[in-house]
């Protein structure tokens, strides 16, 4: 078997000097790995290969192991690694496998297969992303994922660090669930700055442990936040609409071009009421009884009616003769 190793090499040179189709050199070290709550095809290009390679990837399932389904995300990519996560008919509780082929314009090489996995056994999980609300007196930290939209429902926990920045001594609280939140007390004597945090824990049969999140730093004794300043900024366009709204007004105001013109005080007959008499008839009257006086005897009140009753009114008064 060792003889046979050592004459791979010049095997495949002669293979690629025969006479007919040229053949690329296979991609090497292909792995289908976990890596948080994903899963990858990593992979090497083949020694001596033109620069204008790219590859094809497809993968197959233990359920159906005569069938290789390809991979349309990684159609003639260029790049070392495919994600073979959520894809078409991809069942994740059966373990599959990935392969790979280097192609150019006039050559192509032969597949490469990588080993299987089984997701549920060989996922990795990914750190938790903390989200921490700070007061006075405790810290409360809770754990959130993104995981990918066709992973199952996972048993996942999580557990926190806490620690003074700078010091090398942590203190772990106990193991929660995903979605339950962690408090942390706090002395009320103390103003430095503390850091947080957590893991995944992953359990399947055998617990499985991500690596701790990024380190979030805070001052401890710092006052909390400012709820009214919290709710005021959605109110500040308004607020500031209302102002400017305001001053301009104020300056139209005070601008000549838009202000009223007075009425001069010789036109003004505003105060001014002529005396006038309503005319008011006592009884129904028609027109066959209209009455008409001699000028002499105008001296009393003039009445004249019609069918229709719109009121008038009628100057009273004596007159001289002429």
């Amino acid at each position: 078997m060792a003889g046979t190793g050592r004459w791979a090499p010049l095997f495949l040179c002669l293979l690629q000097a025969a006479p007919g189709r040229p053949r690329l050199a296979p991609p090497q070290n292909v792995t289908l790995l976990s890596q948080n709550f994903s899963v990858y095809l990593t992979w090497l290009p083949g020694p001596g290969n033109p620069q204008d390679v790219t590859y094809f990837v497809a993968y197959q399932s233990f359920a159906t192991p005569k069938r290789w389904r390809r991979v349309k995300n990684c159609a003639g990519t260029q790049e070392l690694v495919c994600s073979m996560m959520c894809l078409k008919k991809q069942d994740l509780y059966n373990k599959f496998k990935g392969r790979v082929q280097a192609t150019s314009p006039s050559a192509r090489s032969p597949w490469v297969e990588s080993k299987y996995l089984d997701y549920l056994f060989d996922v990795n999980p990914a750190p938790p992303v903390l989200v921490v609300n700070l007061t006075e007196e405790m810290v409360r930290a809770t754990a959130t994922y993104q995981l990918p939209p066709c992973v199952p429902p996972p048993d996942l926990n999580y557990e926190v660090a806490f620690w003074k920045e700078g010091a090398r001594n942590k203190t772990l609280f106990p193991v929660a669930p995903y979605g339950q939140p962690v408090h942390i007390p706090l002395q009320p004597a103390t103003s430095e700055r503390h850091c947080l945090s957590a893991r995944t824990i992953y359990t399947l049969i055998v617990s499985k442990y991500s690596e701790f999140s990024k380190p979030t730093c805070f001052l401890v004794g710092a006052p909390g936040p400012n709820w009214t300043l919290l709710g005021l900024p959605p109110l500040l366009p308004g607020l500031i609409a209302i102002v400017i709204g305001v001053m301009i007004w104020k300056s139209l105001m005070k601008n000549p071009w838009f202000q009223l013109e007075k009425t001069p005080q010789a036109l003004d007959f505003s105060g001014h009421r002529h005396p006038m008499e309503a005319f008011q008839p006592s009884e129904p009257e028609f027109l066959n009884d209209l009455v008409l006086c001699p000028q002499k005897e105008l001296a009393g009140r003039a009445r004249v009616t019609s069918r229709v009753r719109a009121p008038a009114t009628l100057q009273t008064g004596s007159e001289k003769d002429g």
